[in-house]
């Protein structure tokens, strides 16, 4: 039995502990769906704010304004019954009985009823009437009072005196408030009239401002509502005076110059990226035909078309590798392993191989030895083949492609300089955008059949170099050739990735 009561005990206090929670969080979820549902405008909102403010400080204006009136007036006669009772009570101690001419004189000629009561509150006399009027214990225990009757008409001053026989009188003095609250009136009516015409035409004026300064808003919500994919192009309107709405649409106009920007940028850059992977594609699907027809008896045609696939997956893979890159760029996932290493030794390295693969030019290098750089040397060395085998491309056969490697107090610059066809300088400003080629140049350079790319070779090494926050300087000039020229902080430190412009400068 004590088992079960002690189980009792624990179980009980759990069921109804939860009930009235369940209520509040019910009603505090209808409460707010009920607050979710009201949604007013800015208009409605700051009206209200006016309306509600203005309507306090005339409130309190108000409120200052009566009981500083009404403080004034009680103050006087306060005034009033204090020297009359003490004017009374001189006359008492005189010897002069309560219904002496000179006491009625003086009650008189300060415009105040007179009443006296015997200490047991009887009443014995009462000047200028004979109302017979009680009071009870209580209102002779104030020294003055309100006496609370339907329009607050009358003022009562009550006091005790003894004359000079000894005898205690109960003395109340009243005066009536009917010529004050008749002032009231006359004042308070016209007052309220005043205020609530100017309450309310400062809250239309206010009503009326709040919709001339939304105006903009309006109109700057009606033009962001045409902005769509298709139609970047459209701006919001800045001219005007200058204020917080000025710098929002200036804001918004840049925000959209980047979107459209980025946009285009995008569909150049998926355009290009079809049309670079359409060609090998459809090599790869012709010789794929070919080997269908012809290649299961040609061995010779079966040979030719493995060798033309395969060469056309290593382009497709150099491609796909490249793009990939450059999206872990833009999405900030692009990783390198820095450590400290020779970049001489690494320069020399690129130019030894150089030398076996090209036959056609002459490569000429300066390089200062023990030269210490930190940053990711496979990266570097990818940039740096990026830009020599550039420089190679158009450089005419016999030409010199002079590569040399310096250090400053704070940076490693390495300098490729060729005698090639240049670059013009209507290209210049491009030739790190992506899937971008001089065109002109390629035409104008007939001695090598094929000077095609990708066109992400620059780009690329122009993200290496800027994730080692470095930089490229680029001069050129048609017939004559081209200079790159990297800064590298021999203290790499990794950069995030950003859209930093070209960095050229024009001879």
């Amino acid at each position: 039995m004590k088992r079960q009561n002690l189980k009792t005990k624990k179980t009980k206090p759990k069921k109804p502990a939860k009930k009235p929670k369940q209520k509040n969080n019910n009603q505090n979820s209808a409460f707010d769906h009920f607050i979710s549902l009201l949604r007013f405008n800015i208009r409605f909102k700051l009206t209200l704010g006016y309306a509600l403010r203005i309507a306090i400080i005339l409130v309190t204006i108000s409120a200052f304004v009566y009981f500083g009136s009404c403080y004034i007036v009680y103050s006087a006669y306060n005034n009033i019954f204090d020297s009359s009772s003490k004017n009374i009570e001189f006359l008492f101690n005189q010897g002069l009985n309560y219904d002496s001419s000179v006491i009625t004189n003086t009650v008189k000629n300060n415009n105040i009823s007179l009443y006296v009561y015997t200490n047991e509150y009887q009443k014995l006399y009462s000047f200028p009437d004979d109302e017979a009027q009680k009071y009870n214990e209580t209102v002779f225990k104030n020294t003055y009072r309100w006496w609370n009757g339907h329009n607050f008409e009358d003022i009562y001053y009550t006091t005790s005196k003894k004359n000079i026989h000894g005898d205690v009188y109960k003395i109340v003095l009243k005066k009536s408030l009917l010529s004050a609250s008749s002032l009231y009136k006359i004042i308070l009516t016209p007052t309220i009239i005043a205020l609530i015409i100017i309450y309310l035409s400062t809250v239309m004026s206010a009503s009326k401002m709040a919709t001339k300064h939304l105006d903009p808003i309006h109109t700057m919500t009606a033009k962001v509502r045409q902005i769509s994919a298709k139609n970047l192009s459209t701006r919001l309107d800045i001219r005007g005076t200058k204020d917080e709405l000025k710098d929002l649409a200036h804001t918004f106009n840049v925000m959209l110059d980047g979107i459209a920007h980025s946009y285009e940028r995008e569909k150049q850059f998926v355009s290009d990226a079809s049309h670079e992977l359409r060609t090998p594609i459809a090599v790869i699907k012709g010789y794929a035909s070919l080997i269908q027809r012809w290649g299961k008896d040609d061995p010779e045609v079966l040979n030719e078309s493995i060798q033309a696939i395969v060469s056309e997956t290593d382009s497709m893979q150099s491609l796909v590798e490249s793009l990939l890159f450059i999206a872990r760029k833009d999405r900030g996932t692009l990783k390198m392993d820095f450590e400290y290493f020779c970049i001489s030794d690494l320069a020399n390295e690129i130019i030894r191989d150089t030398n076996l693969i090209d036959k056609e030019h002459t490569v000429l290098h300066d390089i200062k030895p023990n030269l210490i750089q930190r940053g990711s040397a496979d990266k570097l060395k990818q940039a740096f083949r990026i830009l020599i085998d550039n420089s190679l491309k158009y450089t005419p056969t016999k030409g010199i492609v002079q590569v040399d490697l310096k250090c400053s107090e704070k940076h490693n610059i390495f300098m490729i300089c060729d005698t090639g066809i240049g670059i013009s300088q209507e290209d210049l400003p491009h030739i790190f955008d992506r899937f971008y080629r001089a065109d002109k140049s390629r035409t104008k350079y007939k001695e090598k059949e094929s000077t095609g790319g990708t066109g992400l070779g620059l780009s690329i090494a122009k993200i290496i170099v800027e994730q080692h926050g470095g930089r490229i300087l680029v001069e050129s000039e048609i017939d004559v050739g081209s200079k790159f020229t990297i800064f590298l902080p021999k203290e790499a430190v990794l950069k995030s990735p950003t859209n930093s412009k070209n960095q050229v400068s024009k001879k």
